[in-house]
């Protein structure tokens, strides 16, 4: 029974696919796997032996050649001139956890490699926006600095790359946002989803772009001997960062890097990560999960860019110093909780408004503003609803009659794309397939909702299917153990585009309900009883659970994912709960 927020149940449909025999048999002989692993990867569409061995047993040696991104070339020559001519150059970022860690790893490779003078500049999401502007070009000139490099930013900055021209300032892009119609006339252009890129996969992150570039820099170096080599290697723990918070496929090169990543995470000597996990509750001896990367510490770090200054989280992550360290991370920890009672007030104030407008029911799109609302904040409320309501979710901060608003969409639905319809009615906008930034004045945003209402209706993407549920397979609760654990671990990392493996259990008697949290998010915690023995229970959580109560003594089939939690100091295998459901119902396609 999945609920939404009005206590309706909405129906999910679950499915489990056909394991083809051949391929399984296959799997399990040539990599020594059960059956049961066979299945999940075969779900997660890896067909072939040699892209299974590389899935289970991801290695650096098969990061692409970077020299294959369209533009590095031209990027590497311009820095390797900037390097003999002793340019100052300076890298302009953004102010969310990709833009940070690829700023913080850029700024730090090219002080460490011998560029003598190196700045950053990440803009205020507050007062200036995402992207590069003029004052802050212009303020970089009249430092002396002769040579720009974005990270996460700059691929829709035609006008003001025009103007750094005027100034005397060469700009090279780095970026992984969608191609505008017109590009910047810069030095060099990096992105992925370039037409003539040949790089094979276009899902990075903006640092993983950063990290391409640093890649070939640091080769080019080598190479001609301009420079001391830089173990690359040390980076690893922010390209993992920046590439789960900004919810990039955990697949293929990313794969690979949140991989080594989380390695270097788990031994970590940075002053500034030490610092964070102190702050975020993580002990030294915790085994950090790219789950821990997404909920505990991006959270901390894009805190800053959204209440304050970004720039506090890149010293973070530059100092050498832990008292320093310390401190910022303190300041982030402020800035979280800040964010979160905000975020709840921005919440409270969007579901009354649903619930108030009747027009809202049926409309495509849930498009809401407010002159009460953070701009930094309405990003994560965004997504927040679109989840809770599946419909796109737009909120927009007013100011002085200019909004600044985030987008969130629902699988199927580009919203980028969609925006390109209505570009009429914008000052500017940009984003991924699934999250956008957008300004518009407050006298258009009327005319922007109907816009977008028209483009839904006439193309019927916003009419949602119901949502359906991959299973993984079905298991008996003697299964629910330990060494299910232990042969799950190898598909870490797990997270967007290597979803954690969900399991099905029928047939399963609840005997006990307790409920846990504060009364706007509701956690359940269930004892089950095995019905084919009565003396075996096991536990589950139901996080955030909202709607009709199930019953004691009822029989449900249960959806889950198995975890091991541990709490001051005891450890428990339980069931994460997903979905479930009256065990008489037909459930499953």
């Amino acid at each position: 029974m999945t609920n939404s927020p009005d206590n309706t149940t909405v129906t999910k449909i679950w499915e489990i696919g056909e394991c083809p025999t051949g391929l399984c048999q296959t799997f399990c002989s040539e990599l020594n796997i059960s059956s049961r692993l066979a299945m999940i990867l075969i779900n997660r569409g890896i067909d072939d032996l040699d892209k299974a061995a590389e899935f289970l047993d991801p290695s650096l040696h098969k990061l692409p050649d970077p020299y294959l991104m369209a533009g590095i070339e031209n990027a590497v020559e311009r820095l390797t001139l900037a390097f003999r001519r002793k340019e100052k150059i300076i890298v302009f970022g953004d102010y969310d956890m990709d833009g940070i860690s690829a700023t913080s790893i850029l700024v730090d490779y090219l002080r460490r490699t011998g560029f003598e003078q190196v700045d950053y500049f990440i803009p205020s999401r507050l007062t200036e926006g995402y992207g590069l502007n003029k004052t802050a070009i212009t303020t970089a000139c009249e430092s002396g600095t002769t040579l720009a490099v974005t990270v996460d930013n700059g691929i829709a900055n035609y006008l003001e790359i025009e103007f750094a021209a005027t100034m005397g300032l060469d700009v090279i892009v780095t970026d992984h946002h969608q191609i505008p119609d017109r590009l910047p006339k810069a030095v060099a252009i990096i992105n992925p989803h370039l037409k003539e890129c040949k790089y094979p996969d276009k899902n990075l992150a903006g640092v993983g772009v950063a990290f391409n570039l640093m890649m070939a820099l640091r080769k080019r170096l080598r190479d001609t001997g301009l420079a001391a080599d830089v173990n690359l290697l040390q980076y690893l723990d922010l390209v993992a960062m920046g590439t789960v918070a900004d919810v990039m496929p955990l697949t293929g090169v990313n794969r690979i890097l949140v991989s080594f990543g989380l390695r270097e995470i788990n031994k970590t000597r940075r002053p500034g990560l030490q610092s964070l996990l102190f702050t975020a509750q993580i002990k030294p001896d915790d085994q950090i999960s790219a789950r821990d990367l997404a909920f505990k510490l991006a959270p901390r770090v894009n805190a800053a860019g959204r209440i304050d200054d970004a720039g506090i989280a890149v010293e973070l992550f530059l100092t050498r110093d832990r008292a320093v360290a310390d401190r910022s991370a303190r300041s982030l920890d402020e800035c979280n909780e800040r964010r979160r009672q905000i975020e709840k007030e921005i919440k409270n104030e969007v579901d009354e408004m649903i619930n108030k407008d009747e027009s809202l029911t049926d409309a495509k799109v849930i498009l809401l503003a407010s002159d009460n609302w953070h701009p930094g904040v309405v990003g994560i409320v965004s997504s927040r609803v679109a989840e809770a309501y599946t419909k796109p979710a737009i909120l927009i901060a007013l100011e002085d009659g200019i909004g600044r608003g985030s987008g969130r969409s629902i699988p199927g639905l580009n919203l980028v794309q969609l925006l390109d319809q209505c570009k009429e009615s914008l000052i500017r906008y940009g984003g991924h397939e699934q999250a956008i930034g957008l300004t518009v004045t407050e006298e258009n945003i009327p005319s922007l909702r109907r816009q977008i209402e028209t483009c839904l209706e006439s193309s019927g993407q916003a009419d949602p299917e119901p949502a359906k549920i991959q299973l993984d397979g079905v298991l008996q609760p003697d299964d629910i153990n330990q060494k299910l654990l232990d042969e799950l671990q190898v598909l870490q990392p797990l997270g967007y585009g290597n979803p954690e493996p969900k399991f099905l259990l029928e047939a399963t008697g609840i005997d006990k309900i307790v409920k846990m949290g504060s009364s706007d998010r509701r956690h359940l915690k269930f004892t089950f009883t095995n019905l084919n023995n009565r003396k075996e229970s096991f536990i589950g959580i139901y996080f955030n659970f909202k709607g009709t109560l199930p019953k004691v003594g009822e029989t449900v089939d249960l959806v889950f994912t198995p975890e091991k939690n541990t709490w001051r100091g005891r450890s428990e295998i339980r069931v994460n709960l997903i979905d479930f459901r009256d065990s008489s119902a037909d459930s499953i396609e």
